[in-house]
């Protein structure tokens, strides 16, 4: 056996051994619960969640590894030929690639930490392309239109969407959203083909390196429990979004600012819809869109806060600050739900913005 040849079997073996580790750990303790007497009258044995701090720090090694000891081709996308694809592959440093420049080193990776379950989590992101779109990049709470490809750490695929959709990233995974978050799509497009294909032009294109808290954790959605993940994507085209339609862009409803949607913390009204779902964040009987200024395309221009206790009108369940709440000095129809905005003092003022009603 060569020289060349023996690192690449080593490092195949490696990466195999791991793999058997941890599925062999998952085993274990499969059949030590199994083996377990149950308190439940159905004989059903819940096996114990991983401690998330535990699990962060093995996913994050896992994950390092995987970087310190693969590249990708950024040979190609430095240099591309004519029939190059434009689409991110990785392979072992060993033998013939022995020189190559591990992901880890690459000046287009860049990571970043969430705090998620009060665990970070970090998440690596490679830019092997950001886009030329004139749009703004994505957001995590955008849609962008996208080809994807997702494997487990191992290579295992379990999603592949060859042909372009779009994906509302709030409704993604957590490390797939803020993945694909900062690129831009393509500068041109698409352009239909001799052969009935589409093309475009300098779309964006990278990969996110995923820890299990930040995918399924302990769902198998992936065919493994606690798998850290790997996708590689293509961005086309991207748009900005208003899921609730209340002149507010989603990404000013991620309140606490933490890049998740979904904490108690944007849910300022404590009902059963996010900030960014709801068209009445503070249930005051008053449509969020009404409490704010709108330009005539209907865009946000600024927030109001009529008492001026820091607290912007579509958040303060009172408005005009006077000790009663916004909601009982309005009238809303039980039947139709139209609201009538009485005027107690006729000054043209209505109740709930008139602190001498």
């Amino acid at each position: 056996m060569c020289k060349n040849t023996s690192k690449l079997y080593l490092a195949v073996l490696k990466l195999k051994l791991m793999k058997l580790r941890n599925y062999l750990g998952l085993a274990i303790v499969l059949l030590l619960c199994v083996g377990c007497p149950s308190d439940d009258d159905n004989g059903v044995v819940a096996v114990p969640l991983r401690d998330r701090g535990e699990q962060s720090i093995e996913d994050d090694a896992l994950i390092r590894e995987y970087l310190e000891t693969h590249f990708y081709n950024y040979e190609e996308f430095e240099n591309p030929l004519e029939e190059f694809d434009y689409k991110v592959r990785f392979d072992t440093i060993a033998g013939d690639n022995i020189d190559k420049t591990p992901i880890i080193d690459r000046p287009e990776l860049r990571s970043l930490t969430y705090t998620r379950v009060d665990t970070e989590q970090t998440l690596y992101i490679l830019s092997a392309r950001q886009g030329e779109s004139e749009k703004a990049p994505s957001t995590f709470v955008d849609s962008v239109f996208a080809t994807i490809e997702g494997v487990n750490i191992y290579g295992d695929v379990f999603e592949s969407v060859p042909n372009p959709q779009w994906f509302d990233l709030p409704f993604t995974i957590d490390g797939f959203s803020n993945g694909l978050a900062g690129f831009k799509g393509a500068s041109s497009g698409p352009v239909v083909n001799g052969d009935g294909t589409t093309s475009y032009e300098n779309f964006g294109i990278g990969a996110a390196f995923i820890p299990s808290g930040l995918a399924y954790f302990a769902q198998s959605n992936t065919g493994d429990l606690y798998s850290s993940l790997i996708f590689t994507f293509s961005v086309f085209n991207v748009r900005v979004t208003d899921h609730d339609g209340d002149g507010i862009k989603s990404l000013d409803e991620d309140l606490d600012g933490n890049g998740f949607l979904f904490d108690d913390a944007d849910n300022p009204d404590n009902d059963s819809a996010a900030a960014f779902q709801d068209p009445n964040d503070d249930n005051d009987g008053v449509l969020t869109k009404l409490e704010i200024i709108r330009d005539e395309d209907g865009n946000l221009v600024s927030f109001i806060d009529t008492d001026g206790d820091g607290i912007n009108d579509h958040l303060d369940i009172d408005d005009d600050g006077d000790g009663r709440d916004t909601i009982d000095e309005i009238v809303i129809n039980s039947t139709t739900g139209v609201v009538t905005y009485t005027d107690t003092d006729g000054d043209g003022i209505p109740d709930y913005l008139d602190a001498d009603s």
